[in-house]
């Protein structure tokens, strides 16, 4: 399809590519976890990918925090800034990045073991 128009909600099951050849691409993860432990919010081809805008809106029943977080890579360690950070009594998780067998990861460390959950909107742009 060259062109798409959309009235209302568009949904796509892996992203929405954009530019030519998709240059940029727009999609989404979620993670709920019970562990103090690092974990993998999301994960991109480092070979495809350079870099990764991520939106991170975390929750822990009532509790409430949002980032969001720039990504970049040299094919071997990823640098990380994160800002505009809010939320609603305290932290509740910190994050990092890594390259891990050819994957840019965005990790992150919940500040307690209650059910807490990440939904993360990502853009990221190819090498």
């Amino acid at each position: 399809q060259n062109d798409i128009s959309v009235t209302g909600i568009m949904t796509a099951s892996a992203g929405v590519d954009l530019g030519d050849p998709g240059v940029v691409t727009l999609s989404s993860d979620t993670l709920t976890t019970t562990s103090t432990s690092t974990d993998t919010v999301s994960s991109i081809s480092a070979t495809v990918f350079r870099s990764a805008t991520f939106q991170v809106q975390v929750t822990r029943g009532t509790q409430y925090h949002m980032t969001t977080i720039n990504v970049i890579h040299n094919g071997t360690v990823a640098f990380l800034s994160e800002y505009g950070t809010i939320f609603t009594g305290e932290s509740l998780a910190t994050f990092s990045a890594d390259i891990d067998s050819g994957s840019l990861r965005l990790r992150v460390t919940p500040t307690s073991s209650d059910s807490t959950t990440f939904k993360v909107s990502k853009t990221v742009m190819k090498v």
